[in-house]
C-alpha cells in the first residue's frame, strides 16, 4: 500500500467505533490527533487468550485454535465431521470437569461461604428495595477474589452506571467469584456505557494495574459526566485525558485518585439520603465499599503528590499542559473529598502553571480551554468567601483573556453560568474585601450599585439561546439552560448586596434580599434531579440557603443539596450542607451587624462551593 492506491477503508480505531476516518497513510489523522496510536490498515495480530470486546462472548476469553493446529476443511463433509468432533470433545470435556469438581470441593470452600454470607446479607435487605428506587446511580459491590490477588488496588463498585433499584444476588460466577448488584431499570445516558463488564480491553492497557484499568473506566463513564453539562458522545475533552495516562504516570495516578474518591462517596450517597431506610447488614457492605475505595484513593494521591514534585521540577519534560491537568484534578480530588483547606495550595499552583501556557498564542484546544476555564471558576468562586485578596487570578492572565477563556468553554461548562455573570461576581467579590472608611464609602457604594445594575441588566434569554448554534449539541434543554443562568444572576445579586457593606444602607434592602430569595427558589424549582443542568445548581441552592430564615424553606435546601449528593457525589456538597447548618445555628446576636458574606470570610472555614 502506498500514496498512489491509497487504503479504501477506515483504520481499524475509527472502524471499531464507527467514526469516519480520512484514510490519511501511514497513519490516520483522527487517531494522531486524539492521542491515540493508530491501529493501521492491514491486517490484525491476534493472540489466542485474547479478550473479546463485544458480542456474545464479550468479556470472555477467546478460543481461536493455535497457529499449529489444521485449519477445517471448506468441504461439506469435513464441516460435518469437525462439528461432530467438536460436540464429543465437549461432551469429554464435561465429563473431566465433572470429575474434576468433586476433588477441587475443599478449596471452593472459600467462595462457597462467601456466596453464602452476601446472599444472607441480600435476603435481609429485601424490604430496602422498593426505598432505593428513586436514588439515581448505581450501587455495585463486587469482591473479586482472584483479582484482589492480582493487583495492590481492589475495585468494589461496577464503572457502568445505572438506576439503584432491586437487589439481585449473582451467586458464584464461573471463577469461583462472588458479587452483589443493585440494579434497575437503565437511564437514558446510559446508551453510551461500555456493554461489557470488562474495563479497558484495548491492547494498550493490558499491562495496566486491574484496579488501575477500572477506575479509568469509571472516570470515562461516571466522572468525566459530572465535568461537563451535557455528556455527548466524542464531544468530553476530558475523555482526551486517558490515552495520555501511558506516558505520564502522573496523570494516571491522579486521576485513578479521582475516580476511586468519586466512587467512595457514589456508594455510601444512600447512606445519606435514606440512611433510616439501609439494613444493617446492606449498611456494613456499603461502608467496607466505600472505605475501599477510599483506600485507593489515598494511596493513588500519595503517590501522585510524589510524582507532581519531580514533574515540577522537570516541567519542559513533562509539559506544562500535563501539569495543569493534574493541578486541575489535585483540586478536584480535594472538592471530591470535602472542599476544605487543602484545595487552595493546588489552587494557586495552577494558576503558577497558567502563566507559562501564554493562552493568548496556545490555548486552541478544546481540552485546555476547559481546563483553563475550571481553574478559573475556581479562582472566581473561592474569591467570594475568601477574608482578604489572597488569589489573585488578574495576576496570571489580564481581564479581557479571562473572559475570553470562559467564553469558549461556555457552551458546555458544567456550571452553567454565563461568563459575564462570573466576572461580576469577582469583582464584587474585590469590593467586599475592600476597607471602607469615611473617604471612600460613597465610591464603594457607587461601584457595587453598578455592578448590581450590570447583572440586572444582562441578557440571560440571548445567551442560553447562543447554544442552538453549536453543531454538535442539537438537543441542548433551552428552558433549562434559562432557569440556571437566571439563577446564577439573582445569585450573584443578592450576593453584592449582602457582601459589600455600604450597600446594606440603601433603600428597601431587605425588601430585595427578600425578593431575590424567591425568584431564586423560583427557577431552582423548575430544574428537575433529571435534568442535565441539575448538577449546576449547587452555587445557587447555597447563596438561597443562607438567606433562608423560616424553617420549610430550609428544609427545602437541605432536601435539595442531598439530592444533589446523590446526582453529582462530591464532597463538598457535603461541606455546604454543615457550613449551612452552623450558619442556622447562629442567633441574631451573635450575627450582629454582620452579614452572612461577612460570617463565612472567616479564615478557619476556608472552604470552596462550586
Amino acid at each position: 500500500m502506498d500514496a498512489v492506491n491509497p487504503p479504501t477503508k477506515a483504520c481499524h480505531n475509527c472502524r471499531k467505533q464507527r467514526l469516519r476516518c480520512d484514510r490519511s497513510y501511514p497513519q490516520c489523522n483522527k487517531c494522531v490527533n486524539s492521542g491515540r496510536v493508530c491501529l493501521g490498515y492491514g491486517k490484525l495480530l491476534r493472540w489466542t487468550g485474547a479478550v473479546a470486546t463485544r458480542g456474545k462472548y464479550a468479556g470472555r476469553t477467546s478460543s481461536a485454535p493455535l497457529a499449529g493446529d489444521a485449519s477445517p476443511s471448506k468441504s461439506g463433509a469435513a464441516s460435518r465431521s469437525a462439528s461432530r468432533s467438536a460436540a464429543r470433545s465437549a461432551v469429554r470435556s464435561a465429563s473431566v470437569s465433572a470429575s474434576t469438581s468433586a476433588s477441587t470441593s475443599a478449596s471452593a470452600s472459600t467462595s462457597a461461604s462467601a456466596s453464602d454470607s452476601v446472599a444472607a446479607a441480600a435476603s435481609s435487605t429485601g424490604s430496602v428495595t422498593g426505598s432505593l428506587s428513586e436514588t439515581s446511580e448505581n450501587l455495585s459491590v463486587i469482591t473479586p477474589a482472584k483479582l484482589e490477588s492480582r493487583s495492590s488496588v481492589t475495585p468494589y463498585a461496577s464503572p457502568q452506571t445505572v438506576n439503584v433499584g432491586a437487589l439481585r444476588y449473582d451467586g458464584t460466577q464461573e471463577d469461583g467469584d462472588t458479587q452483589l448488584v443493585v440494579q434497575s431499570h437503565p437511564r437514558a445516558s446510559s446508551e453510551f456505557s461500555p456493554a461489557s463488564p470488562w474495563v479497558l480491553v484495548d491492547p494498550l492497557y493490558q499491562d495496566m494495574q486491574y484496579g488501575h484499568r477500572h477506575y479509568l473506566s469509571y472516570f470515562a463513564t461516571r466522572v468525566c459526566k459530572d465535568l461537563v453539562s451535557h455528556d455527548l458522545p466524542d464531544r468530553n475533552p476530558f475523555r482526551g485525558l486517558i490515552p495520555l495516562t501511558r506516558a505520564h504516570p502522573l496523570l494516571q495516578h491522579i486521576i485513578v485518585a479521582a475516580s476511586a474518591s468519586h466512587m467512595s462517596n457514589l456508594v455510601r450517597a444512600p447512606l445519606t439520603t435514606r440512611n433510616g431506610e439501609v439494613g444493617e447488614n446492606l449498611r456494613a457492605i456499603i461502608q467496607q465499599a466505600s472505605r475501599r475505595a477510599l483506600n485507593d484513593a489515598l494511596v493513588a494521591k500519595a503517590t501522585a503528590l510524589g510524582l507532581m514534585r519531580g514533574a515540577v521540577e522537570n516541567m519542559k519534560t513533562t509539559g506544562a499542559d500535563v501539569i495543569l491537568a493534574a493541578a486541575l484534578f489535585f483540586i478536584n480530588v480535594e472538592l471530591i473529598e470535602s472542599g476544605k483547606h487543602g484545595w487552595k495550595a493546588h489552587l494557586e499552583g495552577a494558576g503558577r502553571i497558567m502563566s507559562l501556557l501564554q493562552p493568548t498564542v496556545g490555548a486552541e484546544t478544546a481540552l485546555r480551554d476547559y481546563m483553563l476555564s475550571d481553574c478559573f471558576i475556581y479562582f472566581i468562586m473561592a474569591s467570594a468567601f475568601m477574608p482578604a485578596v489572597s488569589l489573585d487570578s488578574q495576576s496570571y492572565f489580564k481581564p479581557a483573556q479571562i473572559i475570553s477563556i470562559l467564553r469558549r468553554a461556555a457552551a458546555n461548562n458544567y456550571l452553567c453560568c454565563p461568563p459575564e455573570i462570573l466576572i461580576i461576581l469577582y469583582s464584587a467579590s474585590q469590593l467586599s474585601n475592600a476597607s471602607s472608611d469615611a473617604s471612600n464609602v460613597d465610591e464603594i457604594r457607587d461601584a457595587g450599585l453598578k455592578l448590581l445594575q450590570e447583572a440586572q441588566s444582562f441578557d440571560i434569554d440571548a445567551w442560553a439561546n447562543d447554544a442552538r448554534n453549536i453543531e454538535y449539541m442539537p438537543g441542548v434543554p433551552i428552558r433549562s439552560r434559562v432557569h440556571a443562568g437566571s439563577a446564577h444572576r439573582l445569585a450573584a445579586c443578592l450576593y453584592i448586596l449582602q457582601a459589600i457593606p455600604p450597600l446594606a444602607d440603601i433603600a428597601n434592602h431587605d425588601e430585595a434580599v427578600r425578593r431575590l430569595s424567591d425568584n431564586i427558589i423560583e427557577h431552582l424549582s423548575c430544574i428537575s434531579d433529571e435534568d442535565p443542568n441539575f448538577k449546576a445548581t449547587t452555587w445557587p441552592t447555597f447563596i438561597a440557603g443562607a438567606e433562608a430564615r423560616d424553617p420549610p424553606r430550609r428544609d427545602w435546601v437541605m432536601n435539595r443539596l442531598k439530592r444533589l449528593v446523590v446526582s453529582c457525589p462530591w464532597g463538598f456538597l457535603y461541606t455546604a450542607m454543615d457550613t449551612l447548618q452552623s450558619l442556622w445555628d447562629l442567633d441574631g446576636k451573635v450575627m450582629g451587624t454582620k452579614s452572612w458574606v461577612q460570617l463565612l470570610k472567616d479564615p478557619d472555614l476556608n472552604f470552596l462551593i462550586v
